[in-house]
């Protein structure tokens, strides 16, 4: 199933191997999921900088780094298996329409740009 990936908070990344960032992951159905990604080394320091003997996150899945590709790369992965679905890692937030609106516009798959953020010109 096709994919696109859209970033709220836009992606700015410091360190591709040090870092998480929030990304919607929306299906060609329409169905949009919420997911964070980590690094094992940003795992490691906010462990570092907490007294809690524990780390969890919603939605948390953790990848080798943080650069576009891998980040193509692991969605796409676990699009294609049909042993994971996205709802296993992240959180279902709903349907295109009732997730984003942009201007009063009637918002698709189509009209979403791969790779966006909420400052791209719909």
């Amino acid at each position: 199933m096709n994919f696109k990936l859209f970033f709220p908070a836009g992606y700015s990344i410091s360190d591709i191997l040090d870092d998480n960032i929030d990304v919607d992951v929306i299906l060609e159905n329409e169905n949009v999921y919420v997911i964070t990604l980590f690094t094992l080394d940003n795992i490691k320091k906010l462990m570092n900088s907490s007294t809690d003997s524990y780390f969890w996150a919603s939605d948390m899945l953790v990848i080798k780094d943080l650069s576009p590709q891998t980040i193509e790369k692991a969605v796409s992965e676990i699009v294609a298996d049909q042993t994971l679905t996205l709802e296993s890692i992240g959180s279902y937030i709903g349907k295109i329409n009732e997730v984003f609106s942009y201007k009063n516009k009637l918002l698709t798959f189509n009209s979403i740009p791969h790779f966006g953020t909420v400052t791209d010109d719909w």
